[in-house]
């Protein structure tokens, strides 16, 4: 009769030597696979801004170089508000139709059906089933959560006429004040945010002070045409509330790579430019009170006119 091998089993102390080791390689590794995946979803976010900003400069082209307002508001002119994305979008420039929240008209508000692969959806925005569209007066810091939400203006008509695109990008965009008048204004941006007036005033629309063409854009490399913003007027506002001294551009967001500064208020926000690269700018340069206006950091424009 053969004679059985005894069985060997783990002792305690292997068996925690065993997990140890396990539990060191997982902390070595998670970073750097935390730190792969922000990388490709940040890629994927320039993706989506390039793409986007082709579609601009495509639907500018057959327009005879005139760059679309950003909002206007409900009216006589256009019943369900004018929102961007919506156009680039129902006409085809962004061919995408799973990006319309509402695919057919008479829909609520409560029945957006979102798509994730949508290309006006920033990967590491703010998911869509966290938050209600952000408010149009924006955060109060870079990334603050209010900047990184989606906005889709004019929510209520575009549920009703079945046409609306929720958006984490908006265009570098400021509304129809003095300083934006075009060519004497103090801050002039590429396109126009209009008020609520402008729906039911046809004249206002055609007025010289607030049209934009592309010959206007002299540096087609520096000048910004995309941010990564919730309100669409993101850059027309005092220095942030609870950080004056560190947020003057308190509603750019900044969704990328590692936060710092004060509370972690500063990041990395993706610009898509008008030549149609996107760049992967840190946000603080931008940020003080004393940088505002026209002394923003070299390679970007924001203005018009004499941008330095």
């Amino acid at each position: 009769m053969l004679k059985q091998r005894p069985r060997h089993a783990f002792t305690l102390v292997e068996l925690l030597v065993v997990i140890g080791i396990i539990a060191l390689l997982v902390s070595i590794l998670l970073p750097a696979l935390n730190r792969a995946r922000r990388q490709a979803m940040t890629v994927q976010c320039a993706s989506n801004m390039r793409q986007i900003a082709q579609a601009m400069m495509l639907y500018i082209g057959d327009n005879k170089g005139t760059l679309p307002p950003a909002t206007v508001y409900p009216g006589a002119i256009y019943p369900s508000g004018w929102w961007w994305p919506n156009e680039l979008v129902g006409m085809k420039y962004v061919n995408q139709e799973s990006a319309n929240a509402y695919p057919q008209p008479g829909m609520t508000t409560a029945q957006k059906r979102f798509e994730r692969n949508s290309v006006f959806r920033c990967p590491e925005g703010v998911e869509e089933d966290s938050t209600a569209p952000a408010s149009v007066n924006g955060g109060d810091w870079p990334t603050d959560p209010a900047n990184n939400a989606f906005s889709l203006f004019f929510d209520s008509q575009s549920a009703a006429a079945g046409m609306g695109v929720p958006s984490w990008y908006q265009l570098n965009c400021r509304n129809n004040s003095g300083t934006n008048a075009w060519p004497d204004g103090a801050g002039i941006t590429p396109f126009m945010g209009w008020q609520s007036s402008s729906g039911t005033t046809p004249s206002l629309l055609q007025e010289a002070a607030w049209q934009r063409k592309l010959s206007f854009v002299r540096k087609s490399a520096d000048t910004i045409m995309i941010v990564e913003a919730a309100s669409q007027n993101w850059h027309d506002q005092a220095a942030s509330n609870k950080y004056p001294n560190d947020a003057f551009l308190r509603r750019l967001g900044a969704r990328h790579s590692k936060a710092h500064g004060p509370d972690g208020i500063y990041a990395s926000g993706n610009f898509a430019f008008f030549d149609g690269h996107v760049a992967l700018y840190d946000v603080e340069p931008f940020e003080k009170p004393v940088n505002a206006i026209r002394k923003f950091k070299d390679g970007t424009v924001f203005y018009l006119g004499n941008p330095r």
